[in-house]
Formats: structure tokens, sequence, C-alpha cells
């Protein structure tokens, strides 16, 4: 018996990857750029000057194509910078002007200012005042009744709603409710 080789079916796929791999070969370029003596660096010293004077004429005309352009477009980013500007100068109170200019300065990567300074004895008054205040509104509400003292739940109770049920109906006709039978199977 022959022994056989393999060999797959070629496919679309197969023919396809085999192509790109031979495509795809790496070859390094390295740029040396030459060295200039000193006898051409004089002679070409003029045309240098040229060429950096061409360099610098079309970018500044680049720019100037890319600023007609802007002036065209609406950028949201200016617009939103020139919206808060003009709330910033347009604050009546001082103390809001500063804030904003805390809050932006903060925004464009500035350290946030530190908190204010508070004795501790006072922090301590402060928290026991809140916690009292807090106390104060859970007992209400375990009454059920709001800071003012008014209810703050309007419902029946469960008792009442059971009594509501247990009440008779009025009978209209004895035999009403006598002899019927309701069927389990629909």
């Amino acid at each position: 018996m022959a022994e056989e080789v393999f060999q797959p079916v070629q496919t679309r796929a197969s023919l396809t990857y085999a192509k790109r791999n031979k495509c795809n070969e790496f070859k390094a370029l390295h740029f040396i750029e030459p060295k200039i003596s000193a006898s051409t660096s004089a002679r070409d010293g003029i045309d240098q000057q040229n060429a950096a004077e061409n360099i610098h004429k079309f970018k500044t005309e680049k720019q100037n194509e890319n600023k007609i352009k802007d002036k065209n477009e609406f950028d949201i980013k200016t617009a939103r910078h020139e919206v808060l500007k003009f709330a910033m100068n347009n604050q009546r109170v001082i103390k809001n002007q500063k804030k904003m200019l805390v809050f932006q300065a903060v925004k464009l990567g500035a350290k946030p200012p530190k908190k204010a300074y508070k004795n501790y004895k006072e922090l301590k008054d402060e928290r026991k005042r809140l916690k009292d205040i807090r106390e104060q509104r859970k007992k209400f509400h375990q009454l059920g009744k709001n800071q003012t003292g008014a209810a703050s739940v309007k419902c029946r109770s469960k008792t009442k709603l059971d009594k509501l049920k247990k009440k008779r109906a009025p009978v209209s006709r004895i035999d009403q409710n006598y002899g019927v039978v309701k069927s389990k199977k629909k």
C-alpha cells in the first residue's frame, strides 16, 4: 500500500489568506540624511532661507484657511465657554462670581480650595443639633404626624375596613342567594 500525502482542498479563503501573507512581508526602510559639506552650505544658505520663508508662508496660508473654515462652523466648546463667561460676568452677587471663577479654574485643572476651618467644639454642637432634629422627625413620623403636628397619612385603619366588610348589606329578597350553585370549572 502506498502512503498518500494529505493535501487539503483549496478554498477561496485559504487562497486569499496565502496571498495576504505574501503581500504583508515586512520591509524596513532606514532614511539617512546626507551630510552637507562646508562649501555647499555656503552656496545653499540663500536657498535654505528661501525654503524657510516658503514653508512659513505655506503654514500661515493653511492657518488662514482653517480660520475661515472655523468661522463658518459652529463649535460647541467655544459656545459653552462663552455662555459660562457671560453668566460669570452678569452675576450680581460677588460671592457667586467668585464661586463660578473657582469652579471654572478647578475644571481647567487647578487644585480645589481647602474647606474652611471649623472649631471642633462648634462642629460637635452642630452635629448634635442635626442629630436631635433627625430624632424629632423620626418620632413625629412614628406618630404619623409631620413637623407641624398635622397627620402625615390619611388612611383608614385595618380594623375600620374589616368592620365595613362585615357590615350586612340590605336584603332586597330573601331567596336571593338561596339555591344558587357556582361551578368551579369554567
